[in-house]
């Protein structure tokens, strides 16, 4: 038994609903990939940049090639971005103690300052969105959050 409330009473969801709702989700995702950065002064980052961060924040000590596999990208062109970041600042790279021939990548202190501000920027703008609502729309939004969690999940990550 299912617990999607649409298939549970055996009302399935119409191709027009989940049209909309993929438009919806494209939009959104597109109108929001900057928000923070935009709003923390850090928005000068390449896009591919901004992902090997986002990344590393998630799975420190990964190795170029990790990281490859796990944005569906090539390795060569991770490598050159993971050059970028390390002469920026922003990612450095250990050798890996376990195999000295493999570095394992990390975030730099900077990196980490920049990663909170984007946090804060986040939290501030859902907080300013949330104050803007009503009560009931507010928890609407807040409940929501898990599904979005799921939809966020269809990249296979």
């Amino acid at each position: 038994m299912s617990n999607d409330p649409l298939v549970a009473d055996g009302n399935t969801p119409s191709d027009e609903d989940v049209r909309r709702l993929a438009r919806t989700a494209r939009s959104l995702v597109w109108a929001l990939r900057r928000f923070g950065e935009k709003e923390a002064g850090l928005s000068l980052l390449p896009q591919s940049e901004i992902e090997v961060l986002r990344t590393l924040a998630e799975r420190p000590g990964s190795t170029v090639s990790e990281v490859a596999r796990y944005l569906g990208l090539q390795s060569s062109n991770v490598s050159t971005t993971v050059r970028r970041l390390v002469d920026r600042g922003l990612v450095e790279r250990q050798v890996d103690p376990r195999d000295g021939r493999s570095h394992r990548l990390h975030q730099t202190p900077l990196a980490e300052r920049n990663n909170s501000r984007i946090d804060d920027m986040w939290f501030d703008g859902i907080r300013r969105l949330l104050d803007g609502m009503n009560e009931d729309e507010a928890a609407k939004l807040l409940e929501a959050a898990p599904l979005l969690a799921r939809l966020g999940s269809m990249s296979g990550d």
